[in-house]
């Protein structure tokens, strides 16, 4: 699917929608984004994991101009996430995130910035400050920017 149409024999724009591709390939990264605790932290070893994409919104295209390639893409995203603990007691604490502005502003690196970020009822009372740590501030937090990041990458070499 390279080149310019018949049409467009000056190159001047051209611009061809891939949503539907960037939905399924940014879902399946996201998909793939955990952490593991580390040692020394409250619950070596646990693994904090997101367990579903539950809202995915936005479009992605590719365009031409004048040959130059241009990548376009907006998405709000909500992430179920899971983490859990386990000793002589397995307790699984759960709740959501939302990513409302993944687009092309955001340099490679940089982060993305949430809302919305909610614990379950269900979870364990007391482990606030490590969900907090790992969750909501850093751990599965970065392993999510990283998965974004690598569909960003995924999305450049692909088109």
């Amino acid at each position: 699917s390279g080149g310019t149409s018949a049409w467009n024999k000056a190159g001047t724009w051209e611009e061809r929608d891939v949503t539907p591709w960037a939905i399924e390939t940014l879902t399946a990264s996201l998909l793939s984004a955990e952490y593991v605790l580390p040692p020394g932290s409250p619950s070596p070893g646990a693994i904090a994991s997101v367990s579903k994409v539950s809202k995915l919104e936005g479009n992605a295209s590719h365009a031409s101009v004048r040959s130059k390639k241009k990548y376009i893409y907006e998405f709000a995203l909500t992430l179920e996430w899971e983490l859990t603990l386990g000793d002589a007691v397995t307790q699984k604490c759960t709740g959501e995130v939302t990513f409302p502005d993944i687009d092309g502003t955001v340099e490679l690196g940089e982060g993305y910035d949430i809302v919305n970020y909610k614990v379950d009822a269900s979870t364990p009372v007391g482990t606030g400050p490590l969900l907090q740590r790992f969750v909501r501030d850093g751990g599965l937090r970065e392993s999510v920017h990283k998965a974004i990041d690598d569909w960003v990458r995924l999305f450049r070499a692909t088109y």
